[in-house]
This record gives structure tokens, C-alpha cells and sequence, in this order.
């Protein structure tokens, strides 16, 4: 598989509702240069995720959240050339699958947005779901909502559950053959994503 340099970009920007930090995310984005966009929580209901439609987007599949909830979405650079087969949604607003052609090229793309519980059967299904796309190119990104490695992506001691989720993530990548890209070149670095204030920790 042969295609130039593609920049994605996964960011759960918890909520873009307002106009103001709409066009600021959409300016930053492309202030970075990017191709392909992974954005989770969105809050965009269908009429709202179609707004994202503008300035350097060519192409956007979404499905749709809650006015404080939810909804995904992945927007595609009019820069790049893409042509979409097939698009799968979930009703809850937590995955969007496109089938299609980058560059001519076959491949899968996917953004989620895992709950914050029973984040183990929500993998599994996504698991089975993705069994489909067998022996076609996929990536994945999006917000899983847990830590591959509690020692490695969280600065506080691992919580009770981190083990069996780990685990069930540790599933999916093998089954899929999907690898950890950030951590693939970031191998003993310990940088984070998110602050929980309940746990006052930080985690990746």
C-alpha cells in the first residue's frame, strides 16, 4: 500500500455547538495541517454536524450526538483525494465506520467514543463489528474512555478496573491488528490527555 503522508488528528472537543469554538477548532485543525479529523463529542445533532461542512473540509461523516452528549464524526481535507464506498452509524452517537479509497487505496477509518462504563462489552462489540473489514488497511481513532497501560498512561497507581479493560483493549488490537501508533514511537514516554478530577490523576 503506497500513498503520500497523511496527517490525522483524534481530539474529543466536548462539545462544538457554538459558532465561535467551532470556527476556532476548525482553524486550528487546519492551522496543523490536517488531512483527516477524528473529533468525538461534538453534540451536533445531524443538521449541526453538516455546519463543519466549510473552509478546508471536503467531506464529513458523522453520527449524530445530543445537545450535551455524544457524536462523533470525521471530516476529510478537500486536499485529498477520497472516494467513500460505504458508511455505517451508530444510532447512540458513538461510532462512525467509512469504507472507501484513499489516494486509491482501499481502507477502513473509524472513530469512537467509548462510554465511561462497561467499557469492556462496548469492545467487544466493536471487536465483532470490525470483523467485516478483514484484510482491508484500518484506522482506528477516537476516544476509548481508558488506558492500554496503567503504569505507562497514568500518573496515579492503577485503578480496580484498569486491568480487565486494559485486556479487553489488548483484544482488540491483536485481533485486529491494530497497533498503538502514538506509543509504537513513544515507547517509554509518559505524556497525557486528560485530568480526572475525581481521581485526581492524569492519563493517556
Amino acid at each position: 500500500m503506497v500513498m503520500n503522508k497523511i496527517k490525522v488528528i483524534s481530539w474529543n472537543i466536548n462539545g462544538i455547538q457554538n459558532p465561535v469554538k467551532r470556527f476556532k477548532v476548525l482553524s486550528h485543525l487546519k492551522s496543523l495541517d490536517c488531512d483527516i479529523a477524528l473529533l468525538q463529542e461534538t453534540h451536533l445533532s445531524k443538521e449541526e454536524s453538516l455546519k463543519l461542512k466549510q473552509r478546508w473540509v471536503g467531506q464529513i461523516f458523522f453520527s449524530p450526538g445530543t445537545s450535551a452528549s455524544k457524536g462523533v464524526c470525521i471530516l476529510i481535507a478537500k486536499k485529498i483525494l477520497f472516494t467513500v464506498l460505504d458508511v455505517i452509524t451508530d444510532k447512540e452517537g458513538r461510532w462512525v465506520i467509512v469504507s472507501g479509497e484513499l489516494e486509491n487505496n482501499k481502507i477502513i477509518l473509524m472513530n469512537l467514543y467509548a462510554p465511561n462504563l462497561a467499557q469492556a462489552s462496548f469492545l467487544t462489540s466493536i471487536n465483532v463489528l470490525l470483523t467485516q473489514f478483514k484484510n482491508i488497511p484500518l484506522l482506528v481513532g477516537g476516544d476509548f474512555n481508558l488506558v492500554s497501560n496503567a503504569l505507562m498512561d497514568r500518573s496515579s497507581p492503577p485503578l480496580p478496573a484498569d486491568k480487565s479493560l486494559s485486556q479487553a483493549f489488548k483484544e482488540l488490537l491483536e485481533t485486529q491488528s491494530i497497533n498503538d501508533v502514538w506509543r509504537l514511537f513513544n515507547t517509554k514516554s509518559r505524556e497525557y490527555t486528560f485530568y480526572s478530577k475525581s481521581h485526581n490523576s492524569y492519563s493517556r
